[in-house]
């Protein structure tokens, strides 16, 4: 009797310890479950503060005056609104940088001294300048003729994966990964200096005099540094209202500057790129979106969702 009962014991000692066991294993997959679904509330939470953002800036570039429509400048609202830095909206906040695509350089109309002058800039490597240069080239015109140092669908489809040289437009700034010679740190940039996709734009054909940075305009206009200088000073104080201004007081007397001058610069935008970030209780959603002019409206012609910060 005494070695039943103790047998019987043991056979309710086990069942208490493996249901115990079980309750603790089906309450940590519980508790995990329910981490898993407030962080993917929260993620889904910051997505729309970031996408409020983006709306934030469309009805801010619709607010704008005629005038500050035909004349684009850094110091207008558009670039500058107050509710776009740590601005609270619920329990969440969102982050909001503007830039005009204009302010960059259009890649799809680069010349080749030009892309070998914004190589330079970026300390490129001088034995891939050359390579870079025909390669981008090559992506871009309709032709499957590679040049002496660039490369056509028989260098790309050798890779790991295969693809095909597009022959065409650049659509997407992200397209520049995929070129011979362009590596991450060339497209991303470094703590140090910008990447390609800090400079150069798909959707543009001229640059924003107001509104480009000084190596922008450095590449475009082929001047250096000092020679800028002046040009700089005066749109900071005051921004050109068309290019005809700025010629006058500031381009080289040559007709060759003058036509350059007048094909590549405008004062006018009407792309506009919106890195919006929304952030509930530190989880963060990030959308790089660009807003483009069509038909009295702004429309997204690129959207980009993704986690954490820029």
């Amino acid at each position: 009797m005494r070695t039943e009962r103790g047998v019987a014991l043991v056979v309710v000692l086990w069942i208490i310890v493996m249901l115990s066991l079980l309750i603790g294993g089906f309450a940590f997959t519980m508790h995990v479950e329910t981490q898993v679904a407030s962080f993917s509330r929260k993620e889904l939470r910051a997505e729309m503060l970031a996408r409020s953002a983006v709306e934030l800036v469309r009805q801010t570039l619709h607010a704008r005056t005629p005038w500050e429509k035909q004349c684009e400048a850094l110091n207008q609202n558009w670039c500058l609104n107050e509710l776009y830095t740590d601005h609270e909206l619920g329990d969440g906040r969102f982050n909001v940088r503007v830039i005009d695509e204009e302010s960059l350089l259009p890649i799809n109309r680069l010349t080749d001294s030009r892309l070998r002058l914004l190589m330079q800039y970026l300390e490129v490597d001088p034995t891939l300048v050359d390579t870079i240069t025909d390669s981008i080239q090559d992506w871009i015109d309709d032709n499957p003729l590679a040049r002496l140092n660039g490369a056509e669908s028989d260098y790309y489809l050798t890779l790991n994966p295969p693809y095909r040289a597009k022959n065409g437009p650049i659509y997407r700034i992200q397209e520049l990964l995929m070129i011979r010679g362009i590596t991450r740190e060339i497209y991303q940039g470094t703590p140090e200096k910008p990447g390609l996709k800090d400079l150069v734009s798909p959707y543009t054909q001229q640059v924003n005099i107001n509104t480009a940075s000084p190596l922008v305009l450095q590449v475009v206009l082929k001047m250096d540094e000092q020679s800028l200088k002046p040009l700089l000073t005066r749109r900071d104080d005051r921004p050109f209202r068309n290019v005809q201004e700025a010629i006058r007081q500031f381009c080289p007397a040559d007709d060759q500057s003058r036509r350059r001058w007048e094909t590549y610069l405008t004062t006018n935008s009407n792309s506009f790129r919106v890195t919006a970030t929304g952030e509930v209780g530190g989880v963060r959603q990030t959308i790089v979106a660009t807003l483009m002019y069509l038909r009295g409206d702004y429309f997204p012609v690129s959207w980009t969702c993704q986690r954490g910060g820029p």
